[in-house]
């Protein structure tokens, strides 16, 4: 130390303290106070290094001064100085801080000295200490981490602020509380982790309970204490709440099961790759699919598993997937018992916290049955499209050659055969003659014409009816073998046609480049020979038919002929003899008479019928008001009330029929006494209503819905030939218009019966010529 060594002597004189000072070995100065309120004052200035104070002061002022030296400068040494080292005074001052204390008379210079040095020495230990502790003390308040000290009887002698925290607890309860009775099934007087006696540091996991009744998982880690003899006196635990880390974990644990769980269950497959491609994670579907166990597969290289046939392609495909994005393949796999599947993948990159490439997760689906389901769609989808052409081609065709030709030429072009040949048997039944053919060579073109089907192998096509599929094999007839030769062929398929259980025909087709028929072929082959003999055998059928149809308009042409000239003659004869006979006798002639017209009236309705089927639909501007007047006036005697209407409607000259038979049947039921009216108006500006009504004795509602069906007879009982009415409803349809039966007083069947129908109205464009006939035929 450069400074001189201050002392400050508060009391007597101090005699030859001076002298004794000076044999240090030291420069030292010393300052005397005689009385204490200077000494405190000097000390409360500062400088000083070392206090001598004398108890011996006057009364028992020596330990007041001291208590307030001590209070005013706590960190200062003092050495008392005393008569007497036993008197309360030296007592109460070396309890309270005092360094040392000196006997006068008995102290020389030797111990004077080393007792400032001890004093000097131990104040600066002691504020060392006082320093260390105060730091470690702040470091102990500070910690996120409790710190608890226990003594050997399981008490709390220390916890700092966060133990106060933890256990949500002041430190003032927690000291001398036993700490078992803040750790979850530990009863208070039982032992505990914290009092184990062990020369070990121990760290271990426990459950606290806080005052608040809650719970805290904490980790704990124990380092015991132990006195100078080495007697265990407890110990330091440091406790860490890891309550919220315990749930993350438990937490994280439970999501990982169960994602593990999930990924376990899936049907789909997953497949973990790392960046060098091997296997690091399988889950059992997917070790299922290959045959293997998740064991076998893990480490192993992914592209071993693939097909050679898609190997290099997934290669280029995995090895540019750290771009980041995600995409799907259809690869091949290859299974452990040497089968084969088809999969699905969707491969996803994943990265590191660095963002760089780490490798792939998988999502693997077997498609295997849905691949096949698409191929047999695939197959279907052309079988249906070739039966769909070579229906359409008999759906289309006008004759049989016609038919012939369109359906080989579609079954060679869809099927990509290169020989086709279309056979029909005479009608000997004996041999099958060319009807058709495309890609036959010309040197086969002259023994090819003429098959004689009663030789083998043809009588197995054309005799039995099956079919027959000639391919190279070894086992080939020499028969065979020559018919594939003449024709530059390697496979050929001989398929019958069937019309009505009996073979009609063949046709056969070849390929120059396929080696055998797949069974969907054959199937589709087999389809199509029987389409073409149905179409052969709708043309028979479309003959018969015609000829039937050209019979029976012959018959009924002659028929009607025939009976209009027997009834011709018939009315002439009952009309003489009305004329002749008079009473009963003539009512008989009558009624002869309307039978003999009756019957005309059914041949009418039976040949516009006919021309309704037969004849084509031209429908023209017609003129109403003419049409109505001329069947007006085929009932002179009838009264028949009709005005003017100067309408056209589309129709055909067979628009007389329907006013025809709904007068004739007002007349039939209402007798000759019978009022009828006719009126024409408005409809819906496209078309007009027509109402025919009569006085007659009118239609039951039960029968107003079924009396237009064909043979349904009027309701007079007897009476009707159940065609009128049909023959009506039916042209009206044909005109586009529709037909209904009311009341001709709405409610009282028994006043008559309306008939109204609608048809189209001719609407004029102004500058027609029929339009200025209309109007000439109007003004005259």
């Amino acid at each position: 130390m450069s400074e001189p060594l201050r002392v400050l002597l508060i009391g007597k004189s101090p005699g030859n303290l001076g002298e004794m000072l000076r044999e240090c070995g030291r420069d030292i100065e010393l300052i005397h106070c005689e009385r204490p309120e200077d000494g405190l004052a000097r000390v409360s200035g500062g400088g000083i290094n070392v206090v001598l104070l004398d108890l011996d002061l006057a009364g028992n002022r020596g330990t007041e001064v001291f208590d307030r030296l001590r209070r005013r400068a706590p960190d200062l040494p003092v050495i008392v100085l005393t008569a007497a080292g036993s008197s309360p005074a030296t007592l109460h001052a070396m309890q309270n801080g005092a360094q040392d204390y000196l006997v006068r008379g008995k102290t020389g210079a030797e111990l004077l000295c080393r007792a400032i040095r001890y004093a000097l020495e131990r104040t600066r230990v002691e504020a060392a200490l006082r320093h260390s502790e105060a730091m470690y003390r702040r470091l102990v308040e500070n910690l996120n981490e409790g710190v608890v000290a226990v003594d050997e009887a399981g008490r709390i002698t220390f916890a700092n602020p966060r133990m106060e925290e933890i256990l949500s607890c002041p430190a003032h309860r927690l000291i001398g509380s036993p700490v078992a009775g803040f750790i979850a099934g530990t009863s208070p007087g039982g032992k505990n982790p914290l009092c184990q006696e062990t020369d070990r540091k121990q760290e271990f996991e426990l459950d606290l309970l806080a005052s608040d009744g809650g719970r805290v998982h904490a980790l704990v880690v124990t380092s015991p204490v132990f006195d100078a003899a080495g007697v265990f006196r407890g110990c330091f635990a440091g406790v860490l709440d890891i309550t919220d880390r315990k749930r993350a974990e438990e937490a994280l644990r439970q999501s990982e099961q169960k994602y593990r769980l999930v990924v376990e269950s899936l049907s789909e497959g997953i497949w973990v790759i790392d960046r060098d491609g091997c296997t690091s994670f399988v889950n059992p579907r997917m070790a299922e699919m290959l045959g293997y166990t998740s064991e076998e597969m893990i480490g192993e290289s992914f592209y071993s598993f693939l097909a050679p046939s898609c190997g290099s392609t997934m290669w280029d495909h995995l090895n540019s997937r750290d771009d980041g994005v995600r995409e799907q393949y259809e690869c091949e796999f290859v299974r452990k018992d040497g089968g084969s599947i088809t999969a699905l993948m969707i491969a996803s990159p994943f990265t590191d916290d660095s963002g760089e490439f780490r490798g792939l997760i998988a999502g693997v689906m077997d498609i295997t049955e849905r691949k096949r389901a698409e191929e047999e769609i695939r197959i279907r989808n052309e079988q249906l499209m070739v039966l769909n052409q070579v229906v359409g081609a008999s759906a289309a065709s006008l004759s049989l050659a016609e038919l012939l030709e369109e359906s080989l030429e579609k079954t060679l072009e869809m099927m990509g055969f290169d020989v086709g040949i279309v056979y029909m048997l005479d009608a000997e039944r004996k041999r099958a003659l060319l009807q058709h053919q495309k890609g036959l060579p010309p040197s086969a073109m002259p023994r090819s014409r003429i098959i004689k089907v009663h030789h083998w192998p043809f009588n197995f096509i054309f005799v039995a009816g099956q079919p027959r599929y000639i391919e190279q094999q070894p086992d080939l007839s020499s028969i065979e073998a020559g018919i594939l030769e003449e024709l530059k062929v390697s496979i050929l398929a001989c398929i019958p046609l069937i019309a009505e259980s009996v073979v009609v025909g063949s046709v056969y087709v070849g390929s120059r480049t396929k080696e055998s028929f797949s069974r969907e072929e054959m199937a589709l082959l087999e389809m199509v020979g029987k389409e073409i003999g149905s179409g052969i055998l709708k043309g028979m059928l479309n003959k018969k038919l015609e000829a039937a149809n050209r019979e029976a308009n012959l018959y009924l042409d002659i028929m009607t002929h025939d009976i209009r000239n027997a009834e011709n003659v018939s009315g002439l004869y009952a009309d003489l003899l009305g004329e002749m006979l008079e009473g009963e006798k003539a009512l008989y002639a009558r009624k002869i008479r309307s039978c003999i017209q009756r019957s005309a009236d059914i041949l009418g309705n039976v040949t516009t019928i006919r021309r309704i089927h037969h004849d084509p639909h031209d429908s023209g501007p017609v003129d109403l008001d003419i049409v109505v007047r001329e069947e007006v006036a085929a009932f002179p005697e009838v009264a028949i009330e009709f005005s003017a209407s100067h309408r056209r409607v589309l129709a055909d000259d067979l628009l007389s029929e329907v006013f025809a038979n709904l007068i004739r049947n007002a007349v039939e039921f209402g007798g000759q006494e019978v009022r009828i009216a006719i009126r024409v108006e408005d409809y819906d500006g496209e078309s007009v209503l027509v109402s025919v009504e009569d006085t007659g004795p009118g239609i039951p509602d039960p029968i107003k819905e079924s009396i237009f069906h064909r043979f349904e007879r009027g309701w007079v009982g007897g009476c009707g030939d159940g065609l009128g009415l049909f023959v009506v409803r039916t042209l009206v349809e044909r005109y586009g218009g529709t037909i209904r039966v009311e009341d001709r007083v709405e409610g009282r069947p028994d006043l008559g019966a309306a008939f109204r129908f609608t048809l189209r109205e001719f609407l004029s464009s102004g500058d027609d010529e029929d339009d200025e006939y209309l109007d000439e035929e109007v003004c005259d």
